[in-house]
């Protein structure tokens, strides 16, 4: 049996609310050590996501020396204004094979693993896959070619 995207996701994300200034998203971003946070409205319902992308296209740069720089965004952005929409919504069943092709397929960076209420549950990154496959076996990567051989990827 296949395994499914909650063996490699990481659970119960952090997330902004869509009215949040951007400003404060950034900060919570840079916290946490995170590329990506799903946006959620009221209800909790995911509606977006927010990448460390979507800050460098509205961000306004300053360089203060050859080594710092300092960041600000217009006072009046929210993260509504600069989310990506629509977001990428995943099952917690779908196997890790089915999201991988779905993450090539339409070029992402990350899903989001959400509930049947639309709830975000987790989310899934690349990171998370190269994990993923950094932590399988060496025999994992090993096959017999049609001579006989057997073969191992270093």
């Amino acid at each position: 049996m296949p395994h499914t995207i909650q063996k490699i996701m990481s659970r119960h994300p952090h997330s902004v609310f869509v009215a949040d200034p951007l400003t404060g998203a950034y900060q919570k971003m840079r916290t946490l050590k995170v590329r990506h946070l799903p946006v959620v409205d009221g209800q909790g319902r995911i509606v977006g996501i927010l990448s460390d992308r979507d800050f460098q296209r509205v961000m306004q740069r300053e360089r203060l020396s050859d080594t710092e720089e300092n960041y600000h965004f217009d006072v009046r952005d929210t993260v509504e204004n600069v989310m990506s929409w629509p977001v990428k919504m995943i099952a917690c069943s779908l196997s890790i094979k089915e999201a991988a092709r779905l993450m090539l397929t339409e070029k992402l960076s990350a899903l989001v693993v959400t509930s049947d209420e639309l709830r975000p549950v987790g989310i899934v990154t690349t990171d998370d896959f190269l994990r993923y496959i950094s932590e399988r076996p060496p025999e994992d990567f090993e096959r017999t070619l049609s001579s006989g051989v057997l073969w191992s990827h270093p």
